[in-house]
């Protein structure tokens, strides 16, 4: 899939990019990292940062542009039921404010800061598409 144009935001692509810390994939009978993560606790938070660290390392141009755009219009538009939407399944256990715990873990993981949000963006949910599968357009 190319690279969307740059008012397309998608909420999956924030499940999908918390989803690669495998917390949905786990063995249920086998220790896994995020066991016992309190989403809510600083240096929890910086664990999982260092889990998605290599991940976001690993994020093509298209990638990294698609995710940051979509988490800066996430924390500016979305509600807390549809941020713990996104959230759902790719943690132990719910943050106490969706918010507040994926604008933290933006501030670990883009220290620069996020893009300015773009409230004109068009939100196209659509979990079939794959944060993972865009690619820039070749001219």
């Amino acid at each position: 899939m190319t690279f969307p144009d740059p008012g397309h935001v998608n909420g999956f692509y924030l499940s999908q990019f918390l989803g690669t810390a495998g917390w949905a994939k786990r063995d249920r009978h086998a220790n896994h990292p995020l066991e016992g993560l309190d989403p809510d606790a600083a240096s929890d938070l910086d664990f999982l940062a260092s889990l998605l660290f290599p991940v976001l390392d690993g994020l093509n141009e298209a990638q990294d542009a698609a995710l940051a755009r979509t988490w800066a219009y996430a924390l500016e538009e979305f509600d807390d039921r549809d941020l713990g939407w996104f959230l759902l399944g790719q943690l132990p256990i719910a943050p106490a404010s969706p918010r507040l715990f994926l604008g933290e873990l933006a501030k670990r993981l883009y220290p620069t800061g996020l893009p300015p949000a773009d409230a004109q963006a068009r939100r196209l949910d659509q979990p079939h598409d794959s944060l993972f599968d865009l690619r820039l357009a070749e001219n």
